[in-house]
């Protein structure tokens, strides 16, 4: 072959090469384009740590904003405080055709130090990025310093959302030698271990991760999206060192927060025993402080350096009569100390019941609250709410994993839950129809547990408009007015909330000729036609079951008859039972109608059977009653 040839065909098979492998990257990001509102083409992170106190991480990442939907994915936001602040920034936005449209500078970032809690050290910084024309494509480059201490490592998490897809993604931790770090991924991936000259060097990688769409009922977000969890074995925050190898050595840093900050001013502690001096029994006493706390001091959010993990001191609580999660907790625990009742500091998470149990970490735990373990009755406190009944674990911790402190250190517990039948409503009507059509009588609603921490603030408000908005989401009645409402409240540690009216619907039927066709149950139901698709992907998770019982008693008048009602239902699945009967004596119709919906996790082969029973509640709660006259 000559020479000429030789590098033609060379040319050619290179020139091949590189529209094959050009096509197969176009393959690739189409195929990424399903369910997805936004492309993440390349994410590429270093965080470097220098010693327990000092790391840069720098981050590299470059999306394709597909629609409107996916807008907010194109937007710069970081919280910094004194443990983090942002170095070096830039950015740059292109067109699809890959012109560079706009330059983003440091200047051009917006500070913000408005924040939920009272009092912060924190600030955010952001840049909203928005273009006429879709898609787009937006650039960022910036690095962080890590100062004052590192409690935990950022997390490998590529997808930040739902209907995100991921091209590529790396990120890689660089740590002095001898310092080592604990990782916990949910997928499978390959946390690659090196050691190259006096680093140590962790590294991971995905690729061609599609979107997730949403689907009701569908298991938590962070589940479902790809991560690695990194966290330190050992670590030094604000000036004060500890241990992360097992939640043992967790319980025994944050002892070491608590110790001292349980002095109580004197005169305050004989406050505390005037109080309880006639009570008949430790309990009594517990509930009696309870109620003291509840009453006088207050709830707000600070987070000052060190102070999202450790309480205000308990005599600075006394006297500013507010705290946050912390300090609240923690002077309950120094009221009860001193009338020689033990109690236990507990850190829980509110976003996940499930602690991991191997692998204790900063990430999953967000609250405090306390554990009064008395002789054959725990009691559970929540300290930061003002209105919660005594001993009830609300539906935010209930069933929740948290780490029960003490000075030997931290113990991994499962908080108490409720069965789903607890979880009830009770719904009564009382209608009488008149010959117009119209009708008129008495409605009362009976919440429980969950459904009463749903609603009882409303319920007890005092104020009409948001009774009002209660009934109305309630009853499925137009032109209705309500009057002589009335509630009442049982605060016991499975706590109820009820609420009575009377009430006037001027079109309450439809009338045509000589029938009266009515609603067989006037009341809003809840969306039970959820499941539309025709298939599943993810597992269906029910996290709290209930029980709804609901009774409708018809006085029709005299000059008419029952023509058609509802037929009896009843229904049981693994997933529920659903059951109605109507009955009909003289001129009174009874109509009844259970719901049971069970909590649990099933599995998304399940599907077509799950999605039949709630279309047969669906359709069953829209029967009417057909009235004719005589």
């Amino acid at each position: 072959m000559n020479t000429r040839l030789f590098w033609s065909c060379i040319l050619l098979s290179i020139s091949t090469l590189a529209s094959a492998s050009a096509l197969s990257t176009e393959q690739r990001v189409d195929s990424l384009r399903e369910n997805a509102c936004a492309i993440v083409n390349d994410y590429s992170a270093v965080f470097s740590q220098a010693d327990l106190n000092n790391a840069t991480f720098t981050v590299t990442k470059v999306i394709t904003i597909l629609n409107k939907q996916g807008e907010g994915n194109g937007n710069f936001y970081e919280v910094y405080d004194k443990f983090k602040e942002l170095k070096d920034f830039s950015g740059i936005v292109r067109n699809s055709s890959g012109t560079i449209v706009k330059k983003i500078g440091k200047k051009d970032l917006t500070t913000s130090s408005i924040s939920e809690h009272l009092s912060t050290d924190s600030y955010t910084i952001y840049y909203e990025c928005k273009q006429p024309t879709f898609p787009y494509i937006v650039e960022y480059t910036y690095q962080e310093k890590w100062k004052n201490g590192i409690l935990y490592y950022p997390p490998f998490f590529p997808v930040s959302s739902r209907m995100v897809s991921v091209e590529k993604a790396d990120y890689k931790l660089e740590l002095p030698e001898g310092m080592n770090l604990r990782y916990n991924s949910n997928f499978d991936c390959v946390v690659s271990d090196n050691t190259i000259g006096n680093k140590h060097i962790y590294s991971v990688s995905t690729e061609g991760l599609k979107a997730i769409d949403r689907e009701p009922l569908e298991p938590a977000f962070l589940e479902l999206m790809p991560r690695v969890l990194f966290m330190p074995t050992d670590f030094c925050y604000d000036s004060s060192c500890g241990n992360l190898s097992d939640w043992k050595s967790y319980g025994i840093w944050i002892s070491s927060l608590l110790k001292g900050r349980d002095v109580l001013p004197a005169e305050y502690i004989n406050t505390i025993k005037e109080l309880t001096k006639d009570a008949k029994s430790d309990k009594e006493k517990v509930n009696i402080l309870y109620q003291y706390l509840q009453n006088n001091y207050r709830y707000v959010s600070i987070q000052l350096g060190i102070g999202g993990f450790q309480p205000i001191d308990a005599a600075t609580v006394v006297r500013s009569k507010f705290g946050d999660c912390k300090g609240l907790t923690n002077i309950m625990m120094a009221m009860l100390k001193e009338i020689d009742i033990p109690s236990n500091y507990c850190v829980i998470g509110t976003r996940t019941k499930d602690v991991l149990p191997d692998f204790p970490n900063f990430n999953q735990l967000d609250h405090v609250i306390l554990l009064v373990p008395l002789q054959n009755d725990s009691v559970w406190l929540e300290c930061t709410n003002s209105k919660i009944p005594f001993g009830y674990i609300h539906d935010n911790i209930a069933g929740h994993n948290t780490i029960i402190i003490n000075e030997k250190g931290g113990e991994l517990y499962r908080l108490p839950t409720y069965s789903d039948q607890l979880n009830k409503k009770e719904s009564k009507l009382d209608i009488n129809i008149s010959e117009d059509g119209s009708a008129k009588g008495k409605i009362c609603f009976v919440e429980h547990l969950h459904h009463y921490g749903d609603n009882f603030y409303r319920m007890t408000s005092k104020d009409r408009e948001k009774e009002m908005r209660y009934i109305n989401e309630n009853i499925n009645m137009p032109k209705v007015q309500v009057s002589q409402i009335e509630v009442s409240e049982n605060r016991s540690e499975l706590p109820s909330c009820s609420l009575s009216a009377n009430f006037e619907a001027s079109e309450f039927t439809n009338k045509t000729g000589t029938r009266l066709f009515a609603s067989a149950c006037p009341l809003r139901k809840g969306n039970y036609n959820i499941f539309t698709a025709a298939s599943r992907k993810q597992d269906i998770v029910i996290n709290n079951g209930y029980s709804e019982s609901d009774t409708i008693t018809f006085h029709i008048p005299e000059s008419y008859t029952v023509e058609s009602a509802p037929k009896d239902i009843s229904v049981k699945t693994p997933y529920g039972i659903f059951e109605t009967q109507c009955s009909t004596e003289g001129n009174t119709i009874i109509y009844t109608q259970n719901i049971d919906i069970y909590s649990g996790r099933y599995d998304k082969a399940q599907y077509k059977d799950i999605k039949a029973f709630y279309n047969e509640i669906n359709s069953a709660i829209k029967r009417r009653l057909v009235l004719k006259k005589i």
